[in-house]
């Protein structure tokens, strides 16, 4: 989910680990990681990429602990915190591997992240799956590099329980709240190859966010009286979904 932009120089393997599969990442992918002078929005994928509504592949036991997923890994983290020295003040509240191009089931979120500038606590989850929702759920809004200037106002569950592995492969178990809970959700669907626009059923909940507007839409829930409105024709038509 969105959070600020400039990222740092990343590389991945450029040849097969023993006994693990390759990073599928196409030649565009690789090339928009591998230059640091690139923007934030540069390095994500286009939102026609088809990497976007894939099911990302998981990552086997083995791999775990692998140079290659410590790699992938090391470049999400890249490009969460960019070219800040401090790695306590991420740039982004979550982040899925996919939407950088690389189709594995790996996902960095802020547990520390209220929506309302907390930050710190920036967690690597390997393999996450959420396996109880409350049927409570609250509003609020979404916004995603990959999906343009497109933002909206989407209604999730409240809490969340959550399995996966650490990247040292321990097997975890965590409850999640709030807002904390929308960032898994957000990010865990990017896994499933989901976007948010697809929990979006009422159109007046689809806005177009400039790029500078985007503090007056985040800021003092801007948000919730949004005049401009994303068409869904215009949305299809950005996904290509039609010409």
């Amino acid at each position: 989910m969105r959070g600020g932009s400039s990222v740092v120089e990343c590389l991945l393997p450029k040849e097969k680990v023993a006994g693990s599969n390759p990073v599928h990442r196409s030649k565009e992918a690789t090339e928009r990681l591998l230059f640091p002078a690139q923007t934030m929005k540069e390095k994500f994928v286009k939102p026609d990429d088809p990497v976007l509504v894939k099911i990302a592949q998981g990552i086997k036991p083995e791999e775990v602990e692998s140079p290659e997923t410590a790699a992938i890994i090391e470049c999400v983290i890249d490009v969460v915190y960019g070219k800040q020295a401090d790695r306590n003040k991420p740039l982004l509240v979550g982040l899925a591997a996919p939407q950088i191009g690389i189709s594995r089931r790996i996902v960095l979120i802020d547990v520390a992240a209220r929506g309302k500038g907390n930050i710190g606590d920036l967690r690597v989850y390997i393999n996450p799956e959420i396996v109880w929702k409350s049927e409570q759920e609250s509003e609020w809004y979404e916004g995603c590099y990959p999906t343009s200037r497109v933002c909206g106002i989407v209604s999730r569950p409240t809490r969340i329980r959550i399995l996966g592995l650490t990247q040292e492969g321990k097997s975890i178990e965590e409850e999640h709240e709030g807002y904390t809970a929308r960032i898994f959700q957000h990010e865990i669907d990017h896994l499933n190859g989901i976007e948010f626009v697809s929990h979006i059923t009422d159109d007046d909940k689809l806005h177009w966010v400039e790029e500078e507007e985007f503090p007056e839409y985040r800021n003092n829930e801007g948000w919730r009286k949004w005049s401009k409105k994303c068409p869904r024709e215009k949305w299809e038509k950005i996904k290509g979904i039609q010409q």
